[in-house]
């Protein structure tokens, strides 16, 4: 994998640095916070879901331990490299043939290759290890991470997530017909901040989040997000062609936490004591009434599970 410089995206306020890496044939826009002499903090979104999902206040926090932190657009999301036009395989059909295993290569990329863009980040700044940090289907290219490429990968927090183990529906049927929805045609901006205010109210869980942060944050992720609808569909089918990552869990080596909220509605708590059961030595912990979101009355917890989990890695 090799690392390239593209023009630097302008700085913001609150962001130590913004720039792109090359990977590939992608280039993946990111933004890092924190001193560069201080150990790597690697953050991976999910699903259709910008870097912005990882709030600065939330990266802040993090740095401010003693971290340098990176966030980044997975490919075909925000300002990372849009896969345009390129169309994923029929949605029902894809979904049980992964669910009974017999899944087959996604026609643009699976969450290998989304990794793999993980990986070039990494080398773009020169970075050799890093603590990495996935949330949703963030989690599973985590898991790809610690098991294909442990040797890049300090300690492994895994946030409502899942092995996709085969036969096991990860997803909730209450929480997962409201992310398939497709937008209305022709919706303004302020018609597509209420639809998707009120998604995340369906996955915030019992703690609320604060919806005049959420809507300037969801404002922000539509400015600079504008593009090809279509690439939550082929991030979508990436992960239904990967297949099980039961037999990457079990190869982890790295110290684990898995943390997932007993009232999440998208992806089962299930399946997060799954993966903690799965990964050797990995600790589990459940979060009361937290959902698929991450509102700011649980950072405490999360950070000091994570926090816990780096100075496991570096003390072992």
């Amino acid at each position: 994998m090799t690392s390239d410089t593209s023009p630097t995206v302008p700085r913001r306020a609150g962001f130590a640095r913004s720039d792109r890496a090359r990977g590939g044939p992608v280039e993946l826009c990111y933004e890092e916070f924190g001193s560069e002499s201080d150990p790597a903090v690697l953050l991976v979104m999910g699903w259709s879901t910008q870097m912005l999902g990882w709030p600065a206040a939330f990266c802040e926090r993090i740095a401010e331990a003693g971290h340098r932190v990176v966030r980044f657009d997975n490919r075909d999301i925000g300002q990372s490299t849009k896969f345009w036009g390129k169309r994923p395989r029929p949605l029902l059909p894809s979904v049980l043939r992964a669910f009974v295993g017999a899944n087959g290569s996604a026609p643009n990329y699976d969450l290998t290759d989304l990794a793999q863009d993980a990986t070039a980040v990494l080398d773009h700044l020169g970075i050799d290890r890093a603590h990495v940090v996935g949330a949703s289907m963030g989690g599973m290219i985590g898991q790809i991470l610690a098991a294909d490429h442990a040797d890049r990968v300090l300690s492994f927090g895994a946030i409502f997530t899942s092995p996709l183990r085969n036969f096991v529906l990860p997803a909730t049927l209450r929480g997962l017909p409201v992310l398939l929805a497709p937008p209305p045609a022709n919706e303004t901006r302020e018609q597509s901040v209420e639809r998707l205010v009120a998604t995340y109210r369906t996955l915030t869980g019992k703690i609320p989040m604060d919806e005049a942060v959420l809507r300037e944050e969801l404002g922000a992720m539509l400015d600079r997000g504008k593009g090809d609808a279509g690439g939550a569909a082929r991030q979508l089918d990436g992960v239904l062609g990967t297949g099980s990552l039961v037999g990457r869990a079990r190869r982890i080596a790295r110290p684990t936490v898995v943390i997932h909220g007993d009232s999440d509605p998208l992806i089962r708590p299930a399946c997060g004591k799954d993966l903690a059961k799965t990964i050797p030595g990995a600790r589990l912990k459940i979060v009361p009434g937290m959902g698929h979101t991450l509102p700011e009355q649980v950072w405490d917890l999360v950070i000091g599970e994570l926090t816990s989990n780096f100075a496991r890695a570096a003390s072992s």
